[in-house]
């Protein structure tokens, strides 16, 4: 599909349920759709919609039984671990709590999310890391420890985490949900930046109404079931 739109994900009649038998609980029903490469998308729905499972099964942290979900043309379904494990480390993963470890400084917390790819150099893991600390707005910050940064700061330290190993795609679960109007809009406008310069894919869960401009698109889960947007 030279010169044209590029397909990174596809998810095709999902569904998924917690428990067995009479105890079961459907979470997912049949979610249908698809994202372009250098997408961003946000999903919205009422808690306990199934926005967080959706995220999960995408990420290729929680196995399915039913339906289909591909990434980058290979379905999740039925891949061996070590494959699961090469998926997940094309992905990069923010969340509402940002897991910062508070015993390193933040050049290390950044050059923690490179620990896992093969090719990892020491010299090379620093540039990285400094220069994806340089793209969130924190240059010279990175001797600092996470106790020294606000809240907003650092979760665009846990952003450059995600983003430091040039992923394909970033999940970001409630990203912005601890932090006031300004730090948020300030973490989303370097997602969606550094996203751009990429051109990976943004799938972001979220109530937070201030950051619904940045997406290309909306998805609204309801129930279980993909509905319009509004």
């Amino acid at each position: 599909m030279s010169g044209g739109i590029v397909e990174s994900l596809r998810v095709e009649d999902l569904s998924y349920s917690y428990g067995t038998g009479s105890l079961a609980r459907v979470v997912l029903k049949k979610v249908s759709f698809s994202v372009s490469e250098g997408e961003v998308i946000i999903i919205t729905g009422p808690s306990g919609s199934g926005k967080t499972t959706l995220l999960t099964i995408i990420g290729a942290m929680r196995p399915f039984r039913e339906g289909s979900v591909q990434f980058q043309g290979h379905d999740l379904a039925g891949m061996t671990e070590s494959r699961l494990l090469d998926v997940r480390q094309r992905i990069g993963f923010v969340f509402q709590r940002h897991n910062l470890l508070k015993s390193l400084p933040v050049i290390e917390n950044v050059e923690s999310g490179l620990h896992l790819l093969p090719e990892t150099d020491k010299e090379m893991n620093r540039m990285r890391a400094e220069a994806m600390l340089e793209a969130v707005g924190l240059g010279g910050r990175g001797a600092d420890y996470p106790e020294n940064l606000s809240g907003g700061q650092q979760q665009r330290v846990a952003v450059a985490r995600a983003l430091v190993r040039m992923p394909d795609m970033i999940i970001a679960d409630e990203p912005t949900a601890a932090l006031d109007a300004e730090s948020g809009r300030k973490v989303m406008d370097v997602v969606r930046h550094v996203a751009t310069q990429l051109g990976c894919t943004v799938l972001i869960s979220t109530h937070d109404e201030r950051i619904f401009d940045v997406a290309d698109r909306r998805l609204h889960i309801e129930d279980g079931m993909l509905q319009a947007a509004h």
